[in-house]
Parts: C-alpha cells; sequence; structure tokens
C-alpha cells in the first residue's frame, strides 16, 4: 500500500454484513463536511461486481478482481481527485473487505493482498464489530441483501478473518463495538478522528 499524501483526509469504515458501516459513514462524512463514497461502486465497474456476488457459480478470484478493477477506478474517479483538492473523504468499504471475504470464498489470502497492495492505504480504519447472529438479523430487518455472502456460517468467518487484518495490515485501524446504539457508535467514532487527524 501507499501512503495518502496529498492534502485530503481518507477515512474507511468496514465491517461484516449488519455492522452499520453505510449509516456510519454516511454521518461521519456528514459531521466532518466530506464527501461520502462507497464500494462497489455505482461505475460499470462496481455492477460487475455486483452481479458476480449476486451468484453462486461465481469464482472467488474473478469476484476479487472484480473488486480490484471496481477499487482502481474508485480511487481514479472519486477517491483522489477531492484528496488532492483538500477534501475529506469517507468510503464505506475498501480493500479490507476483499481481504475479509474472499479468502472465505476460498481465494488465496496471499493473491487477494497482492491483488490491492499498489492501492492508497486510509488514513484512519475503523472496523465496526458485531455478532454475527446480531449482524444477520440487523440485515433480514431491513430486507436482505442481494448477494452470496448472506448467510450465518459465512460471517462468523468474515468476523474473524476482520479480527486478524490488524496483523496483516501496517495501518491504524481501530475495531469499534457495533452493538451499542447508532448515536453512540457515531460519537465515539467522530471523537478519534478528531483526536487523531484533526486535533
Amino acid at each position: 500500500m501507499r501512503d495518502n499524501e496529498y492534502a485530503g483526509s481518507f477515512i474507511v469504515i468496514e465491517g461484516p454484513d449488519g455492522a452499520g458501516t453505510t449509516t456510519q459513514a454516511k454521518k461521519l462524512a456528514g459531521k466532518l463536511n466530506g464527501f461520502y463514497t462507497k464500494e462497489p461502486t455505482d461505475l460499470r465497474t462496481g455492477e460487475i461486481v455486483q452481479k458476480l456476488i449476486s451468484s453462486e457459480e461465481s469464482d472467488p478470484l474473478e469476484v476479487a478482481e472484480a473488486f480490484a478493477r471496481d477499487r482502481e477506478k474508485h480511487l481514479e474517479k472519486e477517491v483522489i481527485p477531492r484528496l488532492e483538492a483538500g477534501e475529506t473523504v469517507v468510503s464505506d468499504r475498501y480493500y479490507h473487505s476483499s481481504m475479509a471475504y474472499q479468502p472465505v470464498m476460498g481465494a488465496s489470502k496471499e493473491t487477494v493482498m497482492e491483488m490491492n497492495e499498489g492501492f492508497l492505504r486510509p488514513d484512519l480504519t475503523f472496523i465496526l464489530e458485531v455478532d454475527p447472529e446480531v449482524g444477520m438479523s440487523r440485515v433480514e430487518d431491513r430486507g436482505g441483501d442481494d448477494h452470496i455472502f448472506e448467510n450465518l456460517s459465512f460471517q462468523e468467518k468474515v468476523s474473524s478473518r476482520y479480527g486478524k487484518l490488524n496483523a496483516d495490515l501496517k495501518e491504524k485501524i481501530i475495531y469499534i463495538d457495533a452493538t451499542e446504539s447508532i448515536e453512540k457508535v457515531s460519537e465515539k467514532i467522530e471523537e478519534i478522528v478528531k483526536s487523531r487527524l484533526y486535533s
């Protein structure tokens, strides 16, 4: 990974399904007057990813490659131009998702890391932790997600992989208990961001 040497700050919110990454990323972007973005993107490359993760026949390596291509376009078109302009960018998921999800699908962890090693390292990464049963319950409550990752056994393994990312990656990763209320989690994230990046 390469360090962010642009004027703006790059923050990533990560976690297993149902952890609240979208909610917290949007809230943080709003509080910081920053730009909210997400992966998979709404670009053509992101549409390909969505199609692949909706099919149980998809090859894990093909999925990892599709995510990497989408990530490259994401950085090129949405993230880096804003960082260059001095903006704060908050991304709902990034390469950490690939490193948590694709090895559980069956792709080699080392191969997935190699695919993503040239990308921009966030200034700060939050991983929201939630019991997989709670996460799956939240997903069901919102009507479900149309992808192959939506089952308890898979999410238990994903949660375990997220727990190992701090050792796998040399970057600022902060684990947050996401079982608390949305507001409490949001306040905790905002407090850490302001103390780490804007103090």
